[in-house]
C-alpha cells in the first residue's frame, strides 16, 4: 500500500524540474515554518537554490515592478568578511541596552551565536530593493520585497531547508555601508534584510502564536 508520504509530484520552475513530497501543503508550510539559528554545514544543491529563488520571484510587488535583487553568498572568506561589521554593530547595540528580560537575553544570545557562525552557514542571502524600479514611498518599497522574502523562506522549508530572517547588514547602524562596499552593491540598491539558509541542525515544533481573537477586529476596533 502506498502512503501519502510515498506519493510524489513534480514541480517545474523555470527550466528546473524537481520531485517533491506532496505532504507539505501551503497551509502546512505556513503553520510549521520556524526561524532556525543552528545549521548543518552541508552544501545546498544548486537545483534547490534555484527553486527557492524562482519561488521568491513569483511574489507580488507594487505595480509589478519586481524590484528585488538577491545577493547569494556561499564563499566562506566573503562570509567571514561580511560577519565583521554585522557582529561589531550588533555587539555595540547589545552593550548599549539595559533592563533586558531573561527571555530576550536568551533570544539575543542565540542571535549572537548565529552571527559568530556566519561563515559556517552554507548560504546567506541579502534581499535587496532596487529603489530606481519601485515607488518612492518607503511603505511601497518594503511591501514590494517582503512578500518575495516570505516566498523564499516557505520554498526553502518545503524543500527541507531552514531559514532565519534578520536585519543584520540592512541599516547604517547594522553595518550596511560596509556590507554594501564588500559586495559591490550599487548606491541605488537598498538592503532590506538578510536570510540565513541551510539544513537545520535542530528540529523545532510548530511556532507558538496568540489566538486570532487577541488581534482580530471585525468592522471596527
Amino acid at each position: 500500500m502506498i502512503s501519502l508520504c510515498d506519493v510524489r509530484e513534480s514541480l517545474t520552475l523555470g527550466e528546473i524540474r524537481f520531485d517533491m513530497p506532496r505532504e507539505m501543503t501551503v497551509l502546512e508550510g505556513i503553520n510549521s515554518l520556524r526561524s532556525v539559528r543552528k545549521f548543518k554545514s552541508d552544501p545546498i544543491p544548486e537545483d534547490k537554490l534555484r527553486i527557492i529563488l524562482e519561488s521568491a520571484s513569483k511574489a507580488a510587488s507594487g505595480s509589478n515592478t519586481q524590484p528585488w535583487e538577491f545577493v547569494v553568498v556561499r564563499d566562506a572568506r566573503m562570509k567571514a568578511r561580511l560577519k565583521e561589521p554585522m557582529l561589531r554593530t550588533w555587539l555595540e547595540k547589545l552593550a548599549a541596552g539595559s533592563g533586558m528580560s531573561q527571555r530576550m537575553r536568551d533570544v539575543y544570545d542565540d542571535a549572537t551565536e548565529m552571527l559568530r557562525n556566519t561563515d559556517n552557514v552554507p548560504v546567506i542571502i541579502y534581499c535587496c530593493i532596487d529603489i530606481d524600479r519601485v515607488g518612492k514611498s518607503e511603505e511601497v518599497r518594503y511591501a514590494s520585497i517582503y512578500p518575495a522574502v516570505q516566498n523564499l523562506m516557505l520554498a526553502a522549508h518545503a524543500l527541507g531547508l531552514a531559514t532565519c530572517l534578520t536585519v543584520h547588514g540592512s541599516t547604517p547602524t547594522r553595518g550596511e555601508p560596509e556590507v554594501k562596499k564588500l559586495l559591490e552593491i550599487p548606491e541605488h540598491v537598498k538592503i532590506a534584510c538578510l536570510v540565513y539558509l541551510g539544513y537545520p541542525a535542530v528540529r523545532l515544533g510548530h511556532p507558538k502564536r496568540k489566538p486570532i481573537e487577541k488581534f482580530t477586529h471585525h468592522d471596527h476596533w
